[in-house]
């Protein structure tokens, strides 16, 4: 008959330092947006041709619009506590490394109350809101 549990677990079996865990997210992550990257540049050639300068300033208006008015909406309006404001921001822009980022500053894990249900959101909203956009446009 086997010895009951006594409460005492062996830490080296299944351990994970920290500094190894944050090394192969961000090698994942930068990985993740290398493959994004290769896979569009074909086309990139081609837009920025078309369009010039314009196409990377409208892409950067896209992100920073929306996240700079829900920030002062939210901090001025709705008053809302600047790290669950700030993780809301992080999850409306489906953002895992901004989450990360804000809960690393904030030293606890307060940001993710902001962060759950606009990243869900986002995760329907926008693919969703993306062929709606097309077909107005027409393209």
């Amino acid at each position: 008959m086997a010895a009951p549990f006594d409460g005492d677990l062996d830490r080296s079996i299944g351990n994970f330092p920290p500094a190894a865990a944050t090394l192969t997210k961000d090698l994942g992550l930068a990985t993740f947006i290398a493959a994004t990257g290769l896979a569009a540049a074909p086309q990139a050639g081609a837009l920025l041709r078309q369009y010039g300068a314009l196409l990377p300033f409208a892409g950067v208006a896209l992100v920073l619009v929306p996240a700079l008015l829900s920030l002062y909406l939210g901090s001025r309006v709705l008053k809302i506590e600047p790290p669950i404001l700030l993780g809301a921001a992080a999850g409306q822009q489906c953002s895992t490394p901004a989450i990360s980022a804000v809960t690393s500053v904030a030293g606890n894990s307060v940001p993710l109350i902001g962060y759950t249900v606009t990243y869900a959101m986002s995760g329907i909203l926008l693919p969703l809101t993306g062929p709606v956009v097309a077909g107005l446009l027409g393209t």
